[in-house]
Parts: C-alpha cells; sequence; structure tokens
C-alpha cells in the first residue's frame, strides 16, 4: 500500500460518502445571512468610527473594514459554486449587488475563471496558475521581494494586479460574450450608489471606509491568503499542490474569513460550503493516509516560514 496519495479523486474513493454527505447540505439561511452580517458590521463599524472618530485608532477600522470587504468575496466564491442559496437567482444576484459588485469584480465573469481552476488546478489549464507565472509568485521568496510586495499592496497599487488575477483574461478557452443588459445593470449600480453618496455630501464616507480599507488591508490580506493555498507545496502532485492553514479567531476576523483557509478540503470537496469545512478536515484527518497526503500546516506564521527565506 502506498504512503501518500496523488489525487483528490483517490482521497474521496477512500473517505466513506456517508461520513461527508451531511456535510455538502446547503443551508440558504446560512448564505443569505453571512451577507447580511458582513454588512451589518460594516455599517456598525462605520458610524461607530464616524461617532467616536479618531485617527489613532483609523488603522484598526481599515483593517477590520478590509477583512469584511475580503469576507463579501470569500461569499462570491461561495456563490460560484452554488452555496448561498439552491435558488440560481437568489444565489447568483445577491452576490453580485451585495458581494462582487462592491469588490469591483463581475462573479459571472470570475465563475468561468474559478471553475477552470478547479477542473485543472496547477497546470498550464489553469488560469490561476498561468497567472501567476511571473516572478513576485514564485515562492519560496526572498524576505527582502516579500516585503516589497506587501509595501505595494498597502499603497492601493496592489488593486490593479488583483483586479488582473481575478478576471478571466488569461482563460485559455475564450469565455461566452456577456450580454448587454448585464453591463448596464452593473454600471447603472455604481451610478447610483455613487451618485446618492454625493448627493448628500457623503463622499468622504466611502473614501474612509470603502476605498481606502478595500484598496489596502483587502488586498494584503487576500494576497497572504492566495500564497497560503497553493505557494511553496513541495513533493506533491499538482492536483494536490494545496495548503490547509489552521488559525484561531483573531485571523479568522481580521486576515482570512469564511474558512477560506480549509482549501485542501475546498478542492476535494467544492460542494461542501465553507461553514462546514472544518468539519471536512476533522473527517479527512481520521483516515491516516489521507492525512499524511495532505499539506497542512498549523498557523500562517509556518505558512511564512515556509513560503519566505532569509
Amino acid at each position: 500500500m502506498p504512503s501518500t496519495l496523488n489525487t483528490a479523486v483517490e482521497i474521496r474513493k477512500i473517505i466513506p460518502n456517508k461520513k461527508v454527505r451531511e456535510l455538502h447540505k446547503v443551508s440558504e439561511w446560512k448564505g443569505i445571512l453571512s451577507i447580511f452580517l458582513e454588512w451589518s458590521l460594516i455599517i456598525a463599524c462605520t458610524l461607530l468610527s464616524e461617532t467616536y472618530f479618531s485617527w489613532y485608532l483609523y488603522p484598526i477600522v481599515v483593517i477590520f473594514l478590509g477583512a469584511r470587504y475580503l469576507a463579501l468575496g470569500l461569499i462570491m466564491h461561495e456563490s460560484v459554486h452554488n452555496l448561498v442559496s439552491k435558488n440560481n437567482f437568489i444565489n447568483d444576484w445577491l452576490s453580485e449587488i451585495f458581494c462582487s459588485w462592491p469588490m469591483l469584480i463581475s462573479m459571472r465573469s470570475y465563475r468561468i475563471k474559478h471553475l477552470a481552476h478547479h477542473a485543472w488546478l496547477n497546470t498550464d489549464d489553469d488560469p490561476d496558475f498561468i497567472s501567476k507565472a511571473d516572478e513576485n509568485w514564485q515562492y519560496p521568496m526572498m524576505k527582502y521581494k516579500f516585503i516589497r510586495i506587501l509595501i505595494t499592496q498597502l499603497s492601493g497599487l496592489g488593486i490593479f494586479e488583483t483586479l488582473k488575477v481575478m478576471s478571466s483574461s488569461k482563460m485559455k478557452v475564450k469565455k461566452p460574450r456577456t450580454p448587454l443588459w448585464y453591463h448596464l445593470i452593473r454600471v447603472s449600480f455604481y451610478i447610483i450608489i455613487v451618485g446618492l453618496f454625493l448627493f448628500f455630501n457623503k463622499g468622504i464616507i466611502l473614501v474612509l471606509y470603502w476605498l481606502i480599507p478595500f484598496f489596502t488591508w483587502t488586498q494584503i490580506a487576500n494576497r497572504l491568503r492566495r500564497v497560503a493555498e497553493h505557494s511553496a507545496v513541495e513533493g506533491k502532485s499538482h492536483d494536490l499542490q494545496t495548503r490547509t492553514t489552521k488559525h484561531g479567531i483573531l485571523v479568522r476576523i481580521f486576515l482570512s474569513p469564511k474558512f477560506i483557509s480549509y482549501h485542501n478540503e475546498h478542492h476535494i470537496y467544492p460542494g461542501i460550503p465553507c461553514y462546514n469545512l472544518r468539519k471536512a478536515h476533522s473527517v479527512l484527518n481520521e483516515d491516516e493516509l489521507v492525512r499524511n497526503s495532505l499539506h497542512v500546516s498549523n498557523s500562517y506564521y509556518d505558512v511564512y516560514k515556509e513560503c519566505i527565506l532569509d
């Protein structure tokens, strides 16, 4: 018997279906509530900061809100797999309006790219793998280069790389043409939102509590998350070049929300909603052969030690 497994298919054959069948159930109330919760936290944080504004506390506000915007992006990722709602219309349009468009992303476009990522993981047909071909994604990486990248993210310039990576521009297969009505609805969304804030002389609210957190901390957190997911995973076949990173409550709040760091589990079972991924991790760890086949880091600091060279 081999000491490790090479593919997600082999792992799924070993794990009894009855152990993961329940984990695949989509809870509509959890999906919709997660969107409501993130926006409630964003609004509450904004109101508190405006009421008791302090430049000393503002960096904490930026970090907290930046993580909330990342959480909305990860809920959009859930909707790509139809895990927010079993109703396709609700699943897609809740995600577009409340998750992806505020993040300057089209879920419709991202879905094509992300499903290709799952289908051809870590191969030349994987648009994520192709988009990481430049030197800024070659890990292990020297510390000075990594610090330079983080400074770029903090400056706000990292948003351009993020939008490029999140698009489907690197797809080898040409994506379907987006209909005109979709473009019109999306453009109208931005005109209405920005117009309302400007009409009521609240444009500074958008700058302080949306643009600055989103252009800075969201980009840093998203970069660290993406580094941890697939970088510097040695000795694995392309199908299992994925990392699960354990973490505590503070990391979940400020850096890696929605259990996205349980990334082995997500790629082996992409139909499991994020709120069940930690349970899926426990199920996979019950089998020693499966446990030995997966790359798991005990913290993001351990990921740093694996990916960054002194």
